[in-house]
């Protein structure tokens, strides 16, 4: 018989939140609770397709984790990143660049950002295919992050306390505020791809925290959905709403990759492709696919 003993882990303490006056995005917070009614679902549909087609990110409350097991799940996710040694890591390390996939453990300065610069973050990745009962599609533990990558469908992000992932906004770049025991969810470009840019995939960053943060580790925990790896990458022109509004195409529907050969050309150039100054300034950008794929570094 399974022992249901729950296993002792050490207490992983966050940051506590900044104290500086920033400039915070101003998203909306998807209430779960609502769906019990169907007053309540049709009153989210609205709420959720405003929030994607103006941020592309929104806060998710009342989503069925408690608090005590939101801190349970960070101290799990610590584990990896902090109780095991270096060289025990590299034993689990992937290597993206080639396969095209996010598998295993990633070290810190596998990548080069820029002018000699590489990353500072790790992470440890875990997938399984949809249709394994067991476990999600993907997921991911992060310890530092000062980039990040949204080709994916749906990202669900477990808000954390230390200020550093800011998103494009019309009056410019802003902080997301941690909310306790909420998720962020934003969406990626291949979701982009489906809607004809109807739902589009913010550009967002992670930079420097603010200095009463500084020096504290930024763990995250991230689930990234991806679509089947058959998937063509067009608009879906049957949904009456893209007949209604149109669509904008990043390329011809017979040239458009499938989410797999997006997804290995994606994850194999980050941090290992020669990037070229874009018109716009503080632009970089790569061609994947015939495709044109901006990095706001």
């Amino acid at each position: 018989m399974p022992n249901l003993t729950v296993p002792q882990t050490p207490r992983y303490v966050p940051a506590l939140p900044t104290k500086e006056n920033l400039q915070y995005a101003d998203l909306a917070i998807i209430d779960l609770s609502k769906a019990a009614t169907a007053e309540g679902r049709t009153e989210l549909a609205v709420e959720l397709r405003k929030a994607l087609t103006t941020h592309g990110f929104c806060y998710i409350i009342n989503h069925g984790y408690t608090q005590a097991q939101n801190e349970r799940m960070f101290d799990i996710a610590d584990i990896p990143m902090s109780g095991v040694p270096e060289d025990e890591k590299r034993l689990y390390t992937g290597d993206s660049k080639k396969t095209g996939i996010f598998q295993g453990y990633k070290p810190r300065q596998y990548w080069h950002i820029d002018a000699g610069v590489r990353d500072q973050h790790e992470h440890y990745n875990c997938n399984r295919h949809v249709l394994q009962l067991d476990a999600p599609t993907s997921t991911q533990i992060i310890s530092s992050r000062y980039r990040c990558l949204h080709f994916g469908s749906i990202t669900l992000l477990w808000s954390q306390p230390v200020a550093a992932l800011q998103i494009q906004t019309k009056e410019g770049w802003r902080w997301v505020k941690h909310i306790e025991n909420a998720l962020l969810m934003n969406i990626g470009d291949s979701m982009e791809f489906l809607t004809g840019g109807f739902y589009k995939g913010t550009i967002h960053r992670v930079v420097q925290p603010p200095i009463d943060q500084r020096g504290y580790t930024r763990l995250s925990m991230i689930y990234f959905s991806f679509l089947n790896d058959d998937v063509k990458l067009v608009p879906l022109m049957d949904s009456p709403v893209l007949q209604r509004v149109g669509v904008e195409r990043r390329c011809e529907d017979d040239v458009a990759p499938t989410m797999k050969a997006w997804r290995v050309a994606r994850i194999s150039a980050y941090g290992a492709s020669d990037l070229q100054k874009s018109k716009e300034p503080g632009i970089e950008e790569e061609v994947l696919n015939g495709i044109i794929v901006k990095h706001y570094n």
